[in-house]
């Protein structure tokens, strides 16, 4: 889940886009920023296309979004929307995942993140939820240069 894509879009500017098996685009609904709490927060939504390529073959006739999607998800969720003050974030542990219910083709999910470090090293916990309620848990870990 790390790397790029380096292929050539049709802008004829490289794809810095991380490598990954999930199609879909992060939207961005709320950049990382301090709460009242100083909690940093974020948010996005990632919207779940009925031709994310995983599909057929999990399940044939019954596709169900699978975890590690969910978590990449997460993951892409967390390098569009950096804590304050870090750059060049870089994924180095999934540190727990629980999955509530699943994810199908269609869904919208609405992405909640809390970042807690600093100093080169954060966490980044989110809960990942569809229409129909809560879906995951997610805790990553991630390295970042200060700015």
């Amino acid at each position: 889940m790390t790397g790029t894509a380096g292929i050539i879009g049709t802008t004829g500017t490289p794809d810095t886009r991380p490598c990954s098996p999930v199609a879909a685009r992060v939207e961005v609904v709320r950049p990382a920023a301090a709460d009242d709490r100083g909690k940093v927060r974020a948010a996005t939504a990632v919207t779940v296309g009925e031709d994310e390529a995983v599909f057929p073959g999990h399940y044939p006739g019954f596709p169900i979004f699978p975890g590690v999607c969910v978590i990449e998800c997460v993951h892409l969720s967390g390098l569009r929307t950096p804590p304050p003050g870090s750059a060049g974030l870089e994924l180095v542990a999934v540190e727990s995942t629980r999955f509530l219910s699943p994810v199908f083709p269609g869904d919208r999910l609405a992405v909640d993140l809390v970042w807690t470090g600093g100093s080169g090293a954060w966490k980044c916990a989110a809960k990942v939820a569809t229409e129909r309620g809560p879906a995951a848990q997610v805790r990553l870990r991630f390295t970042a240069e200060e700015a």
